[in-house]
């Protein structure tokens, strides 16, 4: 995969986390609904994070 969409999908994943995390504490969900939202946009945020940082720093593989 190319650079370029490595770190188009690291931030997309930063932004579907962090609308997990608003979605989750906004609205007024079952309790498991909401835990899943939260945790799941906790992961992704953090997740997106980290592969935005490794494809950046990533200059050996560059296809």
């Amino acid at each position: 995969m190319k650079r370029g969409v490595k770190i188009v999908l690291s931030i997309l994943t930063i932004i579907l986390g962090w609308i997990l995390n608003a979605f989750a504490w906004t609205t007024k969900l079952g309790h498991p609904v909401s835990t899943i939202c939260l945790s799941l946009g906790i992961g992704l945020f953090i997740a997106g994070i980290v592969f935005l940082i490794i494809s950046i720093n990533n200059k050996a593989h560059e296809n």
